[in-house]
């Protein structure tokens, strides 16, 4: 076996990865955001609501707990799907409780052409939860356009400027807002 001949000069490559290792470790680190615990603590009213939807659709409940795990995260780039899990759990807990046919049965049902079927709209749903838990009706009028308002807004967010961090922030706080709104249609329309 032929060794190489030692030279009596430094290394050049040695050299060349100590440089490039120097260059690494002299560039400022970028700041990350601290890491906050994956799910932030509820209010009694909010655990409260999430322990009814448990009971009676766990599924819908864990939906939920992932949509608040994933509303937390601060690292997060998008909060499009978060908000849109948070709406889905809404629509399908108001379907639950505001069955097509008992909402058609209504003296007030008007409902909404759908392709070739009339049925019932969110806000006749959520009128009908409402009023079978004894709540009042008018209450609730009008807290679905709401909900909608505040998808289409962080809808527009998301197409208008992207995915940069400034986006994510301000995503971030419409989807609070949306789930405070969601938190409490569901605390109207649950069963205790």
């Amino acid at each position: 076996m032929v060794r190489p001949a030692q030279s009596d000069g430094p290394d050049l490559d040695l050299l060349r990865r100590v440089r490039e290792f120097q260059v690494q470790v002299r560039q400022p680190r970028q700041r990350v955001k601290a890491i906050v615990p994956a799910r932030g603590p509820l209010s009694g009213r909010d655990a409260d609501v999430l322990a009814r939807l448990r009971r009676h659709r766990s599924s819908l409940a864990d939906s939920l707990e992932q949509a608040l795990t994933d509303l937390n995260d601060h690292t997060r780039l998008s909060y499009v799907g978060t908000a849109a899990e948070i709406r889905e759990v809404m629509r399908a807990t108001v379907q639950l409780f505001a069955p097509d046919d008992e909402v058609r049965n209504q003296p007030w049902y008007e409902g909404i052409e759908q392709g070739r079927k009339r049925n019932p709209s969110q806000a006749e749903r959520i009128r009908y939860a409402v009023q079978q838990r004894g709540g009042d009706k008018d209450q609730a009028k009008g807290i679905d356009e709401v909900v909608d308002q505040i998808v289409a807004k962080i809808g527009r967010h998301t197409y208008s400027r992207g995915s940069s961090a400034v986006h994510a922030d301000a995503v971030q706080a419409d989807v609070r807002k949306l789930t405070s709104w969601v938190f409490a249609i569901l605390d109207e329309i649950l069963p205790e």
